[in-house]
């Protein structure tokens, strides 16, 4: 039987499972839940949609409030179930199947999972030990492979690191294919190095976005792509007819509507973030090494990475590990923080690696 035959071998993604009480460090989120008075704002939206109604298939009012956002037209941005969805249409329906994919490594691991699932090559670039990249490098390994579509996240999830504006425009005019730039923690990025004003100058840019990590609306799944008319068009045709159902629309219309509150919550973020980073710079060393960042996490390499990470697990504190020797950890509230802080001071010292 061929029913799902091309799924053997592949891996299922398995979020970590949480119990109550648990700090969780590990997926990126905001910390900070929505305060109340922003809570009944999206409840008023909420309570204007007519349940028995299919959502609005354009999401017409929420793009226009993002775009508003963002100092962009609205002709240039489509809504989706996350970025997620956005990532699936791409490798399903606007490359042809075995199109060459080039990805960077590490990165956003669903580019790969999406790709390997709608049977598209991969290429791989490896970045340096210091988990960076160069323009040129990215532009070498496109040519030297002939691909056909490139995608990295900017800033990178899982490392912390961001590309220049500069350079990523390199990237985009030397390629003879689409480009998309994931800029799901730019908003975290002090100097801003966002290519949104590229769109139209670049036919080949697309651009993610989502609500999920400075705007602290991860429950609602909301993603954009920002790009030229044409290649939103394609989009508009691949999708589904109601990809963003009536709540996730209103919630996030209420949200983009209200700018001080989202900018004041980003800026809280950074703060922890920073304050994290510097906690764990204090304990750096030949064998804990932190990177800097342009996120809301820090990314630390240490050969106990797996070690720490069991022994953080057990103390209902969950951070990521990466194999072999990677620790992503998100930032979280001051205790929160702290509590991270005290229990790998405590790690570090019974394990004598300083």
């Amino acid at each position: 039987m061929v029913f799902g035959k091309k799924l053997n071998g592949a891996e299922e993604y398995i979020p970590f499972k949480y119990e109550p009480g648990m700090i969780r460090l590990d997926a990126n989120e905001s910390y900070a839940d929505m305060p109340d008075e922003m809570k009944n704002k999206v409840l008023a939206e909420i309570n204007a949609q007519a349940f028995n109604r299919y959502p609005d298939p354009a999401s017409t009012a929420l793009c226009k409030a993002f775009a508003d956002y963002y100092g962009i037209f609205t002709s240039n941005v489509v809504a989706g179930n996350g970025s997620d969805e956005l990532i699936s249409i791409i490798f399903s329906a606007l490359l042809p199947k075995h199109s060459k994919v080039l990805i960077l490594t590490p990165d956003f691991s669903m580019y790969k999972i999406y790709a390997n699932l709608y049977e598209q090559s991969v290429c791989t670039v490896e970045k340096d030990k210091d988990l960076n990249i160069t323009a040129q490098a990215v532009i070498d390994a496109a040519k030297k492979n002939s691909v056909d579509f490139i995608i990295f996240s900017n800033p990178c999830n899982p490392t912390g690191q961001g590309m220049p504006a500069s350079e990523v425009e390199k990237i985009v005019s030397s390629a003879s294919c689409a480009v998309c730039v994931d800029e799901a923690y730019m908003e975290f990025w002090a100097e801003n190095e966002t290519v949104m004003p590229l769109i139209n100058k670049y036919e080949n840019l697309l651009i993610l976005k989502t609500c999920s990590k400075a705007f602290g609306m991860a429950g609602f799944r909301l993603g954009f792509v920002v790009a030229n008319e044409n290649i939103i068009s394609m989009f508009r045709k691949a999708k589904s007819p109601y990809n963003v159902n009536s709540l996730s629309q209103a919630a996030g219309l209420a949200a983009l509507k209200n700018k001080e509150y989202l900018k004041n919550m980003t800026a809280q973020i950074i703060s922890r973030k920073e304050k994290l980073y510097n906690a764990l710079k204090e304990l750096e060393s030949p064998v804990f090494r932190v990177f800097d960042t342009k996120t809301n996490f820090v990314t630390v390499q240490t050969p106990m990475a797996k070690e720490l990470y069991s022994y953080l697990v057990k103390n209902n504190i969950i951070v990521r590990y990466s194999a072999p020797d990677f620790l992503r950890i998100t930032a979280g509230t001051r205790g929160e923080n702290d509590q991270l802080i005290n229990k790998l001071e405590a790690a570090l010292g019974e394990t004598r690696i300083h």
